[in-house]
């Protein structure tokens, strides 16, 4: 038998060879080094072992965690989106209930008083009477006064010019309104029609027959070309004037009728003078909601809605009285508001006037004062909030829409009489500045919204 004989080294060829000795000296756990190092990245075998140690109970104790981490985003972010969507549906319902007249705002702690230097005397030759009663537009832009006798002024506050002035007349002017797109100036003219005018040129437009007696006032319902009109037959009437039409006749009140208000419902809220009674007429459900003054009121002679919910009074008596329509008292009364005279007899309040839906109110008499009141407690309360000077008999009063002027008819005599006259007073229209901190509230929500 032959033994296979074992190859020497020399015999084992050269490539072979080196191949062998590759083998020899390279260890694999050199190689995987050398291998991370030229790719420039660092092998940990700690975190590999942490890793590689992790029982069951770890991870689902990290898989928890982190559940409860995204539930927690998740959550922070609803809200986030909820607090968003609160704030727009609030700040929208605010814009729809101011568009239609009907957002109720506390401004009264945002006056601090007026500037009588930088107010604004109208006056007008032809008017040399004492004014008795005015209108101003929604816009805040143009004014009409009226006086004893007869004249009607149209002026452009921006521009503090007289624009257009109507022919004298024999009786006075009681009432002033103005649609809310400046087409009809109605005016209770002293007699028992009702005249109504362009009203920009001041031209005749129509006259409306039906009251018996003279005409006291006249309201349009807000935003529409609807007319309420009252009179001293006692009655109440509703007009079209889109079709320049009667509607209706409304009964209830037992003297003559000395006021009218409106505001956007198809309602309207009266005075009824010596029979002391305060009316809400719902024109749509055909009843009405009577309101009795107190046994020591001796006539009632301006209402004011301040909103759909709460309504002015004051009469010859003095007082000043806050009511709530759903109660059938008054929910506060201030009485002698202008004090009393050297007789020891109150002066009569001529006229009232509220910044709508807000709890600033003002009266003016013909004590020398015209003085602004604000409502507290849900307009529980009457408190004094300033007083101006103003001398002679205030026989009109409106607020601007932004609450920054105050407008006043004063004159020598009382609008309906001359059982005094002032000869000290001036007859005029004053337009004066109230000092109103300015509201950020839009601009802090829209700052909200962008973030």
């Amino acid at each position: 038998m032959f033994e296979k004989s074992k190859p020497n080294k020399k015999d084992v060829p050269a490539a072979r060879k080196e191949k062998e000795e590759s083998e020899e000296e390279i260890d694999s756990d050199e190689e995987e080094e050398q291998t991370f190092a030229a790719s420039g990245k660092k092998f940990n075998f700690e975190d590999e072992d942490e890793g590689f140690k992790e029982t069951a109970q770890d991870k689902r104790l990290r898989l928890a965690k982190k559940y409860l981490k995204e539930v927690e985003e998740a959550e922070r972010v609803r809200k986030e989106d909820e607090e968003i969507h609160d704030s727009v549906s609030t700040v929208l319902k605010e814009d729809y209930l101011e568009s239609i007249g009907r957002l109720y705002r506390e401004v009264s702690t945002k006056y601090q008083g007026f500037d009588l230097e930088k107010a604004v005397n109208l006056r007008c030759k032809q008017q040399h009477l004492s004014p008795t009663c005015l209108c101003l537009t929604e816009n805040d832009r143009f004014l009409y006064v009226a006086n004893k006798n007869g004249i009607i002024v149209r002026w452009d506050l921006t521009k503090k010019e007289r624009l257009a002035v109507t022919k004298p007349q024999k009786t006075a002017v009681l009432g002033l309104a103005i649609s809310h797109d400046l087409k009809f100036l109605v005016v209770a003219d002293g007699t028992n029609e009702i005249k109504v005018l362009d009203g920009t040129t001041l031209e005749a437009v129509n006259t409306l027959s039906g009251h018996s007696d003279v005409v006291t006032g006249v309201v349009f319902r807000k935003n529409t070309h609807q007319l309420y009109s009252c009179a001293k037959d006692r009655t109440v009437k509703v007009w079209s004037l889109d079709e320049m039409l009667y509607v209706e006749t409304l009964y209830g009140h037992q003297t003559p009728v000395t006021s009218i208000d409106a505001l956007s419902r198809e309602r309207a809220i009266t005075s009824g003078g010596t029979d002391c009674s305060i009316r809400i007429w719902k024109i749509v459900e055909e009843s009405q909601l009577v309101y009795n003054c107190p046994p020591s009121t001796d006539s009632v002679e301006c209402v004011k809605l301040i909103g759909d919910e709460h309504f002015l009074s004051c009469g010859t008596d003095g007082s000043l009285s806050v009511w709530s329509s759903g109660k059938k008292k008054p929910m506060n009364t201030v009485q002698f508001a202008h004090g009393k005279t050297a007789n020891g007899e109150a002066n009569w309040i001529t006229a009232i006037a509220s910044l709508l839906n807000t709890d600033v109110i003002a009266s003016g008499s013909c004590d020398g004062f015209v003085r602004v009141w604000r409502l507290v407690g849900g307009s529980k309360t009457i408190e004094p909030l300033m007083e101006i000077p103003v001398e002679g008999f205030v026989n009109a009063l409106t607020f601007s829409s932004d609450g920054k002027q105050l407008i006043v008819c004063v004159g020598q005599e009382h609008r309906l009489g001359r059982w005094w006259t002032l000869k000290q007073a001036k007859n005029r229209t004053m337009v004066i500045p109230l000092i109103v901190t300015e509201d950020e509230t839009k601009g802090k929500r829209k700052k909200k919204f962008d973030q």
